[in-house]
Formats: structure tokens, sequence, C-alpha cells
């Protein structure tokens, strides 16, 4: 009875672990900060870039549509004032300067697949 439970046990085991891999492949991810994650919206050749100059001050707006993914990068001069990533009305990444000053050096969780070239 002791071997049957014990091959029980292993098998359940072997399928949990199966089960966490699939999920961790299913949503890999990587930690990336918000400077890396601008760049690569800055970076991509789909992006589009509009330049605004306001009372000398020259404000960048990024808008990049990847499948389903839609990013939105601002900036003043090389300052990042905001950055969105969302999906289906769903946020992925939400930064404003004036309330996440602080978190920008802060590597955060990101889909690593949003991320390919």
């Amino acid at each position: 009875m002791d071997g049957i439970l014990k091959n029980l046990a292993d098998t359940i085991s072997h399928a949990v672990d199966y089960a966490k891999e699939k999920v961790t492949d299913i949503t890999r991810s990587t930690s990336v900060t918000i400077l890396k994650l601008s760049e690569h919206i800055m970076n991509q050749p789909e992006t589009k870039q509009m330049e605004k100059d306001l009372l000398g001050i020259v404000y960048s707006f990024y808008h990049l549509q990847k499948e389903d993914v839609s990013y939105y990068l601002e900036m003043k001069s090389s300052h990042i004032l905001q950055l969105d990533v969302y999906s289906h009305d769903h946020t992925i990444v939400s930064y404003r300067s004036y309330r996440d000053h602080s978190s920008l050096p802060t590597p955060i969780k990101f889909p690593k697949n949003l991320l390919s070239e």
C-alpha cells in the first residue's frame, strides 16, 4: 500500500511541477525599468512620434501599437512625464512622473514577449 501511495504522490508532484513550468512559460516576464521601457518604445520602427514646442519647451509624444498592445510615452526634453502600456482596457504599466518619480529606477515585472523586436 505504501508503494502505491508513494507512486501516486510522485505522479501528483510531477504533474504540479509540469503545470508550474507551463504557467511560467505562458506568463514569461522579465524585470525592466521605466527608462528601459521608454527606450524600447522610442526605438521601435513602428513608433509614431510627434513633437510640440510650447513656450520654448519641447514635448515629445510617442504612440506604438503592436498587435493588441498600445504604448504611449510623453516626454519633456529627456524627462519622462508619462508612460502607459495597455491591452484590451487592461493596464499593464501606468507611470506618472508627478506620482511615481521615486520608482523610476525600480525594476518592474513586464511580459517578456512584449519587449521582443
